[in-house]
């Protein structure tokens, strides 16, 4: 009972959350100048720009989870991850929830029944390494704010620092309790991690170019370092509201963020509306992966059978 209240209760905390935050947005922004924005957009930048980064993201995630899952790449599973990946990032830009995790769930291995341990260590491994690249892209343009060049140039490698005291604790998994055990199965594989860490730089980095693109595609100039302390900063934001697609909290954090920097409110309001208008560009490219999807699965099924009869 006690935990069907607590679960309706976080439920009524985002609803609440995304209910003040959009009306907040509905009040502060100067919908008149964002409209003026959006005219001007650049839409040759914006699809030129957007489509080949997404597509090395989806790329990227795809080869990462094979390196986590132990698989050893061939071009079909290549060709399923990716498109596995790039329905998951598709519905992720939509909700909060790792909905299209599930499909990626049909990769794991079923090693008699423990393919669910698998995929919970798993997906473990993926998320302390995507934490990481979050808040190390944000860090970097914090530290580039305040001047610390140097400094700054370390800040992106953090999931390789993850990635490195994963592995060193891997050493002492055996020492955890037994039921915990078996699902530290991809902790154990230190070369695994360290790839898996050097290629999730990569995919924040790229993240950061889709942003730095889609601003300057509605003619906003803004520095590297700014986009990446942006990228950080909303991210952050929208895992911590739960508010499905990040609605309200990212335009507000955005907003925030900009007029930190020293931007106008004007500036500042194009900005949240450069950034929003991902959503349905990531969703839609994640989206349109579900039909090679859905023929590859349509034809193991009927493989499957056939090898059945036989």
């Amino acid at each position: 009972m006690r935990r069907k209240v607590l679960h309706w209760l976080r439920y009524v905390l985002v609803l609440l959350i995304l209910a003040v935050c959009v009306d907040l947005t509905v009040r502060l922004f100067d919908w008149h100048a964002v409209g003026l924005a959006l005219r001007g957009m650049r839409l040759d930048i914006l699809v030129m720009g957007e489509l080949p980064l997404l597509t090395l993201i989806f790329a990227t995630r795809g080869w990462r989870w094979l390196i986590v899952l132990g698989i050893r790449p061939t071009s079909r599973r290549f060709a399923y991850s990716f498109c596995a990946n790039g329905v998951s990032a598709g519905l992720a830009a939509l909700t909060p929830f790792q909905l299209g995790e599930a499909i990626k769930i049909r990769m794991i291995p079923d090693r008699h029944g423990s393919a669910w341990r698998l995929g919970v260590s798993a997906f473990f491994t993926e998320r302390v390494l995507d934490l990481c690249g979050m808040v190390g892209i944000g860090l970097y343009g914090l530290l580039c704010h305040f001047r610390w060049p140097r400094l700054a140039l370390l800040a992106p490698l953090m999931p390789l620092l993850a990635g490195i005291v994963l592995a060193l604790l891997s050493s002492h998994a055996d020492r955890l309790p037994q039921r915990l055990q078996p699902y530290t199965e991809t902790l154990r594989k230190a070369p695994r991690i360290i790839r898996a860490s050097l290629l999730t730089v990569a995919i924040w980095l790229l993240y950061a170019a889709t942003w730095w693109v889609v601003t300057r595609a509605m003619n906003l100039v803004l520095g590297f370092d700014q986009v990446s302390l942006l990228l950080g900063g909303v991210m952050l934001a929208v895992v911590a509201s739960m508010t499905p697609g990040g609605l309200g909290v990212s335009e507000l954090s955005s907003r925030g963020i900009m007029i930190w920097l020293g931007s106008s409110a004007a500036t500042a309001d194009a900005t949240a509306i450069a950034i929003r208008v991902l959503t349905p560009i990531i969703a839609l490219t994640g989206l349109a992966c579900l039909l090679p999807l859905w023929r590859h699965n349509r034809h193991a099924a009927r493989h499957a059978s056939m090898a059945g009869e036989l």
